[in-house]
Order: C-alpha cells, then structure tokens, then sequence
C-alpha cells in the first residue's frame, strides 16, 4: 500500500533543462558574442548536459557548487577554444541566474497532478540532488513554494541520489516507511533504480514520446514507465 508521495524536482516538476540551456546560451552570447549563434545555442546544451559528470561529483560531496559551476564554465572555454579571462565565471553568472530564473517553467501536467494528490490526502515530498537554496528558488519561481510537507536537498546529508540514503532520509522526514513510499523521477540511473535499490516503489518517468532504449533493463527491475505525471495517479 501507497502512503506517501515523493518526487524528483528537476525535469519531473520543472522544465529545468529548457531553462539551463536557453540561459547558459545567453550568458555565451554576452560574454563571447564573436563565436556566432550556432556556438551559442551549442556552448549552452552542453553547459546543460554536462559531460564532464561535474555535477555528479558536486552530488556525492566531493566539490561544492561554486566549483561545480567554475568546471563547467572551464569546459565550454576549453571545447569551444573560448577566450578566457579571469572573471569569466563572475560575468557568466551574472547572465546566467536572471536568464534561468526567468525561463522556469513548471510542466503543463504538474500542478493538476499535485492538485490531485494532495486532495486525496496523500503526504507529498521532494528529494533533490540540488542545493537548498536553489531549490527553494525554483520553488519559488514556479508556484510551487508551501506545496511539499519535506523538500530534501543535496545539502541535507552532504550527498545525494543515487546514495539509498538520501532516500531513506526523506522518508523519514516524511514519516513513511520506504516500501510505502512512491518515488518519481526522470532518470533511470539516479532516479528510479536508485530509488528501488533504496526500498521504494519507483515509476520511470520519461517524457520524450521515443521508445526508451533502456526500456527493457527498466522493466526488468519492477520499474514501470510513464510519459506524464497523470499517469503516476493509477500507482497511488
């Protein structure tokens, strides 16, 4: 039996990777406008998607979040051939964080989903890979601020998912047992099997309408998948 709600944050809720990419195009623009609008745009999906796994490291507590940001700054200087200057990071994020905070969006399906859950009575809850104050501040941005009984972050033990801890953790603060505890979130690797590693139910939610290429290994693990929140309502 389900008693108890929790969910990811960041491309669950809200549109977190549309936001990041548009503002880290924009704060390339500002600081490099010679390199063109393909570089641009493409400086800001790779800000995004991260392939040096810096934030990764920022979640299991090896670099705080100003060193997270500085790497991947130093990333798209050294894979665009960049001009660097010594208060790149500085002028980078003075573009940046006006430009995220203004494309926030929370997804169409989000609010008549927690409209519906939190009618029924269900206790919801957030565990995020986030710091604190960021997340308060997407919160905050979208609506979406007093709507949680917890909001567990990144900064709550030091570390975040994929640990079973930073599960468990939240569940206690939810007062709810893991195995009665469901989980949704975006990622399969973080998110989902993490979550059912931890003890808790989990659904995959994917909403790129494509066949998963992970769909099987999902499956194989009890994992159902979802392309929205609404259809989260039927494992509750």
């Amino acid at each position: 039996m389900i008693t108890a709600l929790l969910l990811d944050v960041d491309d669950t809720l809200i549109d977190t990777r549309a936001a990041m990419v548009a503002a880290a195009a924009a704060a390339a623009a500002v600081l490099w406008p010679g390199a063109g609008p393909a570089v641009h745009r493409a400086a800001g999906v790779r800000f995004q998607t991260d392939p040096g796994d810096f934030f990764s490291r920022f979640t299991r507590g090896e670099i705080g979040f100003a060193q997270m940001r500085q790497a991947r700054v130093a990333d798209l200087l050294d894979f665009f051939s960049l001009a660097p200057s010594d208060d790149v990071p500085r002028r980078f994020d003075e573009v940046y964080e006006p430009a995220f905070a203004v494309r926030l969006r929370c997804f169409d399906d989000a609010l008549p989903f927690l409209e519906a859950v939190h009618a029924a009575g269900t206790p919801m809850g957030l565990l995020t890979n986030a710091s604190a104050a960021y997340t308060t501040h997407k919160l905050e941005r979208t609506g979406l601020a007093g709507v949680f009984a917890v909001v567990a972050t990144r900064d709550s033990l030091g570390f975040g998912k994929p640990d079973p801890r930073a599960f468990q953790h939240a569940c206690r603060l939810l007062g709810s047992a893991p195995h009665e505890t469901l989980y949704v979130g975006d990622h399969l690797e973080v998110d989902a099997i993490a979550a059912r590693d931890a003890g808790l139910p989990a659904v995959w939610l994917r909403r790129d309408p494509a066949d998963p290429p992970d769909a099987a290994r999902a499956r194989s693990r009890g994992i159902p998948i979802v392309g929205s929140l609404s259809q989260v309502r039927a494992f509750l």
